[in-house]
């Protein structure tokens, strides 16, 4: 079997061959992730040939193995194939039949190819860095400026899933059957050590009830909360800082990339907001923006919908979206229970990321006072909000 270095280099060859860069001289290089990638290893690479601009590329390396793959059956980057391959140029299309100017567009990273081998998976992208593109630092907590931009993003995302719905059903279903999660039980072990942490974590008045909450929320945390009452959209299912790219505009506005598009699954569109808030955030920036941040969605959405002629009323009112929002908040703090301890972990801490790397290990073992003091501060706004009690 090649080594991950050679299946990309040749995938790469294949690349310059189909972009027609003759005689290429291909340079790549291992990229560390700072502790923000347990599946993946990251490597940059530029194509060069003569009377040809360079080609910057970025990839992504499955690093799951045998062991971890005979627990947990997956494709890593299966979805997010097919995410390029047919469902970003739905949506483009769309955006096209709406005549959407591009500052109202949502504009998706270029992929230039893959290799689905269940144990050679690769994806290689065009490498956003070059263009100003970066990641946020995963240990500071949203600000306004970027978390608006951010939202407004996603409201974007999700209005389009709903024209897609509304003006394309069967290849909306479609989508939803390619896109679909397979729940694993033993995939349930990976709770174990997340809970563990939180209650050593917790202040103590409050360790017996997040006992009873976690206890009752663990085994059905995920498909509970995607589980849509009133609409079903295609989300991201993990849209978090780590997944998205930003950078400064000329004007002092966020321009946002929304990445990592392996986790696209169909649910209900408040779970991606739920999941962006309660990773990203502290207890203040929550005190000052929480409600702050709802509102911006909704009218983010209900305005992305009006440009692709949708009716918000009749789609997904703000009655809905209130009544979802309330309905699935409790997710927030079983997920942060689960992903805090990877958000904050320091990089030295962070499992490693090899083919030996089994279920049972994918956790942190050692948390950092940043994860006390968020899990504290998530703990504090549920009991504030009446539902850890």
């Amino acid at each position: 079997m090649a080594t991950k270095e050679e299946s990309l280099l040749y995938l790469l060859e294949e690349i310059a061959a189909e972009q027609n860069y003759e005689n290429p001289n291909i340079l790549v290089k291992a990229v560390c992730s700072g502790g923000a990638n347990y599946t993946s290893k990251i490597y940059k690479a530029v194509v060069k040939a003569a009377n040809k601009e360079d080609l910057y590329l970025f990839a992504k390396c499955a690093m799951l193995g045998i062991v971890f793959r005979s627990k947990v059956p997956i494709l890593i980057y299966d979805t997010e194939q097919y995410a390029y391959d047919t469902l970003v140029k739905l949506y483009d299309n769309i955006q096209d039949q709406c005549e959407l100017p591009a500052e109202q567009r949502i504009s998706f990273c270029r992929c230039y190819g893959f290799r689905p081998d269940r144990y050679e998976e690769i994806l290689v992208l065009e490498d956003l860095e070059v263009r100003g593109y970066g990641s946020y630092d995963r240990f500071k907590s949203l600000d306004w400026q970027y978390s608006s931009a951010a939202i407004t993003e996603l409201a974007k995302l999700h209005a389009l899933s709903f024209a897609l719905k509304q003006y394309f059903p069967r290849e909306f279903d479609e989508a939803l059957y390619k896109i679909k999660v397979v729940y694993e039980e033993n995939s349930d072990i990976i709770m174990d050590k997340p809970i563990e942490s939180a209650l050593r974590t917790v202040r103590s008045e409050y360790k017996e009830t997040l006992a009873v909450f976690l206890e009752k929320h663990r085994k059905d945390m995920y498909l509970s909360a995607l589980r849509s009452v009133r609409s079903t959209v295609i989300v991201h299912g993990d849209f978090r800082p780590n997944n998205l790219m930003h950078k400064m505009r000329e004007d002092g506005t966020v321009d946002i990339k929304i990445v990592d598009l392996q986790t696209l699954q169909g649910g209900s569109p408040v779970t991606d907001l739920i999941y962006f808030i309660f990773t990203g955030s502290d207890e203040k920036f929550r005190a000052q923006y929480f409600d702050k941040l709802l509102d911006h969605y909704y009218t983010e959405l209900s305005a992305a919908m009006k440009r692709l002629q949708l009716n918000p009323d009749e789609v997904f009112s703000r009655a809905d979206f209130d009544y979802e929002m309330k309905e699935k908040l409790p997710f927030g703090l079983t997920l942060a229970v689960f992903t805090l301890p990877v958000i904050t972990v320091e990089m030295e801490n962070a499992p490693q990321v090899d083919e030996s790397l089994d279920i049972s290990k994918f956790n942190v073992e050692k948390t950092s006072d940043l994860y006390a003091e968020r899990l504290n501060g998530v703990v504090n706004d549920y009991v504030k909000w009446g539902i850890l009690k």
